[in-house]
């Protein structure tokens, strides 16, 4: 087991530094941790977990090559996905000064709502099985038990979650939230240009 352990650690890292690589999940979380407060930011932390999980474990058991043959699947779920992050910057753009608000009406979206909306944008993200695919390949031996698949699939989940929790600890506290307070509807309209921009190259690469 012990010799296991090395490829595992390379593992976590190589997924930790993708992880915190400044993308739409982490626009979205921290944008929602400050806006809308903990349990909304937890449960898109929850629901981005559960999309890299369902991705890493697609990527370990051979759902990358089905797709690679497959290429209308691979587009029809990439521009699924840029349509989804379009539409969230152009209603990002059309809130409301009085809806920038802890306390205003977005401030009352379900948790189970937000971990819904966390797990869409990263199951509209293929390029991600593409990721783990590679890493896992490089980084894991090429005929290794069952259970180490299983502990590296777990790796990815549990980094996830612990890392988008911390981004919602953070810009969930009282000092970020008068800020976001201030200057809201700038920084909505700025995360949700971002966001189109993004969301217009993956769908420019499917096209």
């Amino acid at each position: 087991m012990s010799s296991y352990a090395l490829p595992l650690a390379e593992l976590a890292l190589a997924n930790f530094i993708g992880i915190i690589s400044p993308g739409p999940a982490f626009l979205l979380v921290s944008r929602a941790a400050a806006g809308r407060g903990r349990a909304v930011g937890f449960g898109l932390s929850l629901g981005v977990a559960i999309a890299a999980t369902t991705w890493a474990a697609a990527a370990c058991f051979g759902v990358s090559i089905i797709m690679a043959r497959f290429a209308t699947l691979y587009e029809a779920i990439q521009i699924s996905g840029g349509v989804y992050l379009v539409w969230i910057g152009v209603s990002a753009w059309r809130a409301r000064p009085h809806e920038i608000d802890v306390a205003g009406p977005a401030g009352s979206v379900g948790f189970l709502r937000a971990v819904a909306s966390g797990a869409a944008l990263n199951l509209g993200n293929p390029k991600i099985v593409i990721f783990f695919t590679s890493i896992f390949v490089a980084l894991l031996p090429a005929h290794i038990p069952l259970w180490l698949t299983f502990a590296a699939i777990a790796v990815v989940g549990l980094q996830e979650a612990a890392w988008y929790c911390l981004v919602t600890l953070l810009f969930s506290r009282a000092r970020i939230q008068r800020a976001y307070r201030r200057a809201g509807l700038w920084i909505e309209r700025t995360v949700g240009t971002l966001l189109i921009a993004i969301g217009a190259r993956i769908l420019g690469a499917a096209v």
